[in-house]
């Protein structure tokens, strides 16, 4: 064979091995999870160290359907710890560090528009929607913000206060609202999951004493049942949202259960620190 032709061989196993790569996207730092067509989107921090630098940070999205891995939104810079998402009409909400991030899902090569909030919120976290308004939780600065999307620009306001407000879901016109501790360790009797009765009249109420290491919240299509996820007990415990009655529905050793999802009477858990998601039929 000659030189020439050994170049190309090479060249064409090369460029092979490359589309090979970037075609087998792995779960790296997941902290979120949404079901989108009948699949569930995942948002991954992507670094190889959790304490990095946030600039240090190529956030990006897989979808995972039929038990599949594929790029969504792929590292190209933009996200960099993207959270949680919701998706409304042809738009993908994506909380990112001190902004939500808003991608055209029928072009996502597009340059995503941006939602900016106040100087000092830095951990935009969880998002909900509820009709035509969207529920943002600020953790570090102890804010619930609303998003009307009828509005243009789209702009944040403040909705309510909460002691470090981290995972949020909403039955009808009722929201629960999981606090988790706001240097993540310390635990208060403030860190617990509070209730807002009625979206229309906002009042905080706490719906449960039993304070943890909250993160996730997702609630049954009835709303009988409220699911929160906790770091400390590595758990996810199913609350009866009537009679308060506590049960951990799924615990395994060393798991970093995030921004959990039911999807298909199945939960799914993303483990965050572990690099997986873990799916278990609830019903």
């Amino acid at each position: 064979i000659s030189l020439m032709k050994k170049v190309l061989i090479l060249l064409f196993v090369f460029i092979l091995m490359s589309q090979v790569s970037y075609s087998a996207p792995q779960i790296r730092f997941c902290e979120s999870v949404f079901p989108y067509k009948n699949g569930i989107l995942i948002s991954n921090y992507g670094s190889d160290n959790i304490k990095a630098r946030s600039d240090e940070y190529k956030g990006y999205i897989l979808f995972l359907k039929n038990n599949k891995l594929h790029n969504f939104i792929p590292p190209n810079g933009i996200l960099k710890q993207p959270t949680a998402m919701t998706v409304y009409k042809n738009n993908l909400f994506i909380c990112d560090i001190n902004k939500l991030w808003i991608y055209n899902l029928k072009n996502l090569q597009n340059p995503p528009a941006k939602i900016d909030f106040y100087q000092n919120d830095v951990t935009v976290n969880d998002i909900t929607r509820v009709n035509k308004d969207l529920y943002v939780t600020v953790t570090n600065s102890n804010r619930v913000y609303k998003i009307n999307l009828k509005d243009k620009p789209l702009t944040p306001h403040k909705w309510i206060d909460i002691p470090s407000p981290n995972g949020i879901t909403a039955y009808k016109d009722t929201l629960y609202i999981a606090s988790i501790p706001s240097d993540y360790k310390n635990i208060t009797d403030k860190n617990v999951i509070y209730i807002i009765k009625d979206r229309f009249n906002p009042t905080i109420e706490k719906f449960n004493t039993h304070a943890a290491l909250y993160d996730g919240a997702a609630i049954s299509k009835d709303g009988k049942t409220l699911y929160v996820s906790d770091w400390k007990t590595s758990s996810v415990f199913a609350i009866d949202t009537k009679t308060k009655q506590e049960s951990v529905i799924y615990y395994e050793k060393g798991i970093s259960p995030a921004d959990i999802t039911i999807h298909n009477n199945k939960l799914i858990i993303p483990d965050m620190v572990n690099h997986r998601v873990i799916i278990k039929k609830i019903h």
